[in-house]
């Protein structure tokens, strides 16, 4: 009697087709991308059928459906943007200035970021960039072309609060904002140049001079030091004092003084002969 168990497929038929169908199975999902992994320092913007979902994949391995959901990657560390913008100073001067800020997106906003500007790199073209240039020439406009050099920090510290200002709204930080570079016109940089050199001239003119000043003054003080010792000496200088003195100089000789009788010694106080 045929009971049709020999039409049933046996374990060595089956073994190669579910095989060959986990294959198949395992390839649809990594063809599809059913995970998706975000790296350190990124946010993902997850998108099913291009709509943007609220929030944020955070760093991991996340799961999404094949073909019908996609994720973009935000970098979210600081990143520079340097440019050089030309604008006018205070007393009309032409300025580049060459500025190179650090930002970044905040993290929890990439999705926002990604939605209502797109990536980063359309994140500098339409928005941080032209921030810089806005925030260079208003800044510059308040000083004139030399005090731009002696306020430097000052210049820039302002350009950093019109930048965060202006970026404020679209989820951007302003981590650091750098001056690396003022150029004039050659004709104001060889200005600054001759006042500099003159002002170097003028500084070592007054110290020549207060210098002489000093010398001046100092032999003043010693010709008044010298004046009034002598006036001390002459006042207390007496003829005992100066007989004293004398007798404490002398070495024992008569002075002598030449005649026609020779060397005579002078003896003072001799009362000559009455001729009696």
């Amino acid at each position: 009697m045929n009971t049709g168990i020999s039409s049933l497929p046996n374990a060595k038929t089956l073994r190669p087709a579910v095989i060959i169908g986990g294959a198949v199975i395992i390839a649809l999902l990594i063809l599809g991308g059913v995970f998706v992994q975000i790296g350190p320092g990124q946010r993902g913007v997850l998108m099913t059928f291009g709509a943007v979902h609220t929030g944020v994949l955070d760093p991991g391995l996340h799961l999404k459906l094949p073909f019908a959901q996609s994720v973009v990657r935000m970098d979210v560390q600081v990143q520079n943007a340097q440019a050089a913008e030309t604008s006018a100073s205070l007393d009309l001067q032409n300025v580049s200035t060459t500025v190179a800020t650090n930002w970044h997106i905040l993290p929890a906003d990439a999705e926002w970021v990604y939605q209502h500007i797109g990536n980063e790199g359309d994140l500098v073209d339409k928005i941080i960039r032209p921030a810089i240039s806005n925030s260079v020439k208003a800044v510059t406009a308040h000083y004139n072309a030399e005090d731009l050099i002696i306020h430097r920090d000052q210049v820039r510290s302002q350009i950093q609060e019109q930048m965060t200002s202006e970026l404020q709204p679209y989820r951007v930080v302003v981590d650091s904002v750098n001056i690396t570079d003022f150029h004039f016109s050659e004709e104001f940089a060889q200005a600054i140049e001759r006042k500099q050199i003159a002002q170097q001239r003028a500084f070592q003119a007054k110290y020549e001079l207060d210098q002489a000043r000093v010398r001046a003054e100092q032999r003043v003080v010693e010709a008044q030091a010298q004046s009034e010792a002598q006036k001390l000496l002459q006042q207390t200088l007496t003829p005992e004092i100066i007989q004293q003195q004398a007798i404490t100089k002398w070495d024992g000789h008569l002075p002598t003084v030449m005649s026609d009788k020779g060397v005579l010694p002078m003896i003072g106080n001799i009362e000559a002969p009455t001729g009696k």
